[in-house]
């Protein structure tokens, strides 16, 4: 059953039904709010009041998909978390639980593997360095593998405006890669 069907029986009072969008849409939240936050509690925090939010608001949801809508309201739940926060300085991404660690390809030696744990470091570093504009369409993007439509609907912005935010992120997580030594510069020296 698809997350539209799955909405109309939550909408009619099916536990179960909204049970299931929780299911089929929690990982990939909580995906996008830790990468937004850096902190796997404040991540957690986000997918929890975002499907609080969306089950008190799913009367209003008509003729959007429920997939870019949970973004919108997981988007503007990680945006009131850093606004109640000071600067702190974030956790790594990894957690004691093991929820963000990738597991390194057995094939691959232990030189290897140790460099692309320093890889991935380098990225999800330069990722929380690139202003929240330009993070969150990226990270919906390309880690979340939404659509530009599916982002400007849950972003509330034009897909030009998409697009050219998701092309200026790469370029400035590019540079900020090659400065901290992460991946060699092109012959010309830059991107």
């Amino acid at each position: 059953m698809d997350d539209e069907a799955l909405l109309e029986r939550a909408r009619r009072g099916d536990r179960d039904a909204f049970a299931a969008i929780v299911t089929r849409n929690q990982d990939d939240l909580y995906t996008m709010a830790l990468r937004m936050l850096g902190t796997p509690h404040d991540a957690a925090d986000v997918v929890q009041e975002t499907f609080l939010r969306a089950y008190t608001h799913l009367p209003e949801l008509r003729g959007k998909t429920v997939r870019a809508w949970l973004f919108r309201v997981a988007v503007n739940c990680a945006r009131d978390v850093q606004r109640r926060s000071t600067r702190r300085p974030t956790a790594p991404l990894e957690d004691s639980a093991g929820n963000v660690i990738e597991l390194p390809d057995p094939a691959l030696g232990p030189e290897a593997t140790a460099l692309a744990r320093q890889q991935a470091a380098a990225v999800r570093a330069a990722l929380l360095e690139l202003p929240v504009d330009f993070r969150l369409p990226v990270v919906l993007r390309d880690v979340n593998d939404l659509s530009y439509d599916e982002i400007a609907e849950a972003l509330r912005i034009p897909v030009g405006t998409v697009k050219s935010r998701i092309s200026r992120a790469r370029h400035l997580l590019v540079q900020s890669l090659q400065r901290s030594g992460a991946v060699a510069r092109t012959a010309e020296g830059g991107a």
